[in-house]
């Protein structure tokens, strides 16, 4: 039994040196790189090390759970150590965290010169290697890192080397007998230390492994990335560029489509546009949609409503009143009636509505690895003084929201973490009515003018529906849309009775539509047909009926505020120059439609379908719908060609 915990001991003793050493590198690319940190905020630093720790130990277990198994699981079961198999082990796994400290040493220069912790763009280079290789051997002042490196690997390697051979000369000189009583102790020790270890691969007792966005805890993007493990990341980044989802789509050449869409959207339009740059960065002044006078700030407030179909309303026809508070704030407001949302996801709903951008399928755009970055209308409104803040039920981490909304304009963020243990309902967190409620207390003390965006989801099974409410005896898929209205109201009446309501714009949107009904093809009308109201004493009410969708909102939105900024998203002010036609997307199908006609393509297999909207969506030839076909292959295309050429935010 004493040569299964000298073995035990050892291979502890490895792994924690190896944390001891990721460390001492995440220490030195602070004092290294200090000059990145932003001075001019005050942002605790111990976080970034407690969480670098948390993601460094990730990447260990993912090389020592080879020596657990073998090493401790095997030998309870067979009661002798081989010192073939000891050595093979051991030197695998010095190989593999000699990687793992490598790759950490190395991108103590590699976020020097691209400001960003090592990815899988690294293998970009794969094709000029030894040109690579020699621009790094050239340059003198990589050498010091160089050695420095080696010698950290050499001392690590020597040093578990050493500890091994003497691990091993005292297991082999051990002739002491085991019970089957040890044997059983021995067993169970290395099944539970097994256990942590996958755990410590997982990272966390969520419904969703660790992901980066675990490491970021503030608004300094250097302090957010210092707790990023490089080897994690680029393990994490060659999965997330290779997952069937991100791949291109290939509907046409992106920088034809670009220059395409460029023009058109140029046609009619007093914006400024970038000269001469593939981009779609144009600078939009105050224009006549103006309604706050030049200087004024009003708070702005976005709740994106979970599964908020247009059928599920009365004032889209629905038969039953499962939506009084929105039916009535309908006919209050500035209302849009044929808005659509850019796909299926919640995810999408929040990146299209807050940046301006399309989504293609299933693609989440906030999930990368290797965190994303857009310029939209958080990054405006920060500038213009607001403070930023985002309110979600659930975990920060899902969805990557943590890391994609910190690192794109948010300061502010509130999630399941924040929120008392009893007050959670479900595996989504907790309900709409105490998400309202905290953002209500929160917001009557926050610095104004304040930009705040509040993420419903008591819409989403597994629906949780109060005993209190009186449900009239409906299914609970019913009885919820009646719940999620009745928070609404209550965020909305709560903004009145602190006062902010008189100078705060409302926008009510959903992320995206659910199910209601028959579908009349293909693609349900209802799962991206979703309300629109934009709210507020200074606006009015009006109906509007032009085709448009979440990607517009930014632009109309900062229209009405009578901001000047720059525009880099697909959106327009539909209220100054009203579109005609609009493209959406689901899971498999991208979609274009006008008041006549819903085009449909599936760019996996190639087929496409078109139907007449006035004709019940009866299936009609393609020929009548070439102009849809053009529109959305090219909208699509010039958006992959801006992600992939990382156009998305400002120019320099």
């Amino acid at each position: 039994m004493n040569s299964f915990f000298k073995a035990f001991k050892f291979v502890l003793t490895t792994h924690l040196a190896a944390l001891l050493v990721l460390s001492v590198l995440r220490l030195a690319q602070y004092l290294y790189l200090n000059d990145f940190v932003d001075a001019t905020v005050s942002n605790p630093v111990w976080p970034a090390f407690v969480r670098g720790l948390w993601l460094d130990n990730v990447a260990v277990c993912y090389v020592m759970i080879l020596p657990y198994v073998l090493l401790l699981f095997v030998s309870s079961i067979i009661p002798f150590f081989n010192k073939y198999v000891w050595r093979t082990v051991v030197s695998v796994v010095i190989a593999a965290l000699s990687v793992v400290i490598a790759l950490q040493t190395a991108n103590l220069q590699y976020f020097k010169y691209f400001s960003n912790v090592i990815n899988a763009s690294i293998f970009e280079w794969k094709e000029e290697a030894g040109t690579a290789v020699t621009m790094i051997l050239e340059e003198p002042s990589y050498w010091v890192l160089i050695i420095c490196g080696l010698s950290l690997i050499g001392l690590f390697a020597v040093f578990i080397w050493k500890k091994s051979e003497k691990t091993l000369s005292g297991l082999l000189s051990d002739n002491s007998s085991v019970t089957s009583v040890d044997r059983m102790k021995m067993l169970a020790v290395s099944v539970v230390v097994i256990g942590l270890c996958l755990f410590g691969i997982r990272g966390r007792m969520g419904y969703n492994p660790i992901k980066v966005s675990a490491a970021y805890y503030c608004d300094d993007y250097f302090l957010n990335r210092l707790g990023v493990n490089a080897a994690f990341n680029l393990l994490n980044t060659y999965i997330d560029n290779n997952r069937r989802e991100n791949r291109g789509l290939e509907l046409m050449d992106g920088a034809t489509a670009l220059r395409e869409l460029r023009s058109a959207m140029q046609m009619g339009s007093s914006d400024i546009f970038v000269a001469d740059t593939l981009s779609l960065q144009r600078h939009c002044k105050r224009d006549s949609s103006a309604v706050f006078v030049d200087g004024e700030k009003p708070n702005v407030v976005i709740v994106l409503m979970e599964s908020m179909s247009a059928k599920l309303m009365q004032s889209f026809g629905c038969d039953v009143t499962m939506t009084p508070f929105l039916d009535s704030l309908w006919n209050e407001s500035l209302s849009f009636e044929n808005f659509y949302s850019v796909g299926n996801h919640t995810n999408q709903g929040i990146y299209s509505t807050l940046y301006g951008f399309p989504t293609v399928l299933s693609r989440n755009a906030m999930k990368g690895t290797d965190i994303p970055t857009y310029y939209g209308m958080p990054n405006v409104l920060a500038e213009q003084g607001y403070h930023t803040a985002f309110y979600m039920t659930h975990e920060s981490q899902y969805d990557n929201m943590n890391a994609f909304l910190r690192t794109n304009g948010f300061k502010h963020i509130r999630s399941q973490e924040d929120y008392p243990r009893d007050s959670i309902v479900n595996s989504f967190g907790v309900s709409d009515g105490f998400l309202v409620n905290y953002a209500l207390n929160e917001m009557q003390t926050m610095q104004q003018p304040f930009f705040s965006v509040l993420l419903t989801i008591s819409n989403h099974p597994p629906y949780v529906v109060p005993d209190w409410l009186d449900a009239h005896g409906w299914d609970a898929e019913y009885a919820i849309v009646l719940y999620a209205d009745y928070c609404l109201k209550q965020f909305f009446e709560g903004m009145k009775k602190r006062g902010l309501y008189d100078n705060t714009v409302f926008v009510f949107v959903a992320d995206h539509g659910k199910i209601v009904g028959r579908p009349e093809c293909e693609v349900a009308e209802s799962f991206n047909h979703i309300p629109l109201m934009i709210h507020s004493p200074r606006l009015g009410k009006k109906k509007l009926t032009m085709p448009c969708c979440q990607s517009d909102i930014p632009a109309i939105l900062l229209s009405l505020l009578g901001v000047e900024y720059d525009n880099l998203g697909f959106g327009n002010n539909v209220l100054d120059k009203a579109p005609s036609t609009v493209s959406y997307s689901t899971d498999d199908m991208l979609c274009s439609r006008d008041s006549s006609y819903l085009y449909l393509v599936d760019p996996r297999s190639g087929i496409s379908k078109a139907y007449d909207i006035r004709d019940k969506y009866k299936e009609v030839s393609k020929d009548s719908c070439q102009y849809l076909d053009s529109l959305l292959r090219r909208r699509f295309a010039a958006y992959e060609y801006l992600v992939l050429q990382k156009k998305t935010t400002l120019l320099k």
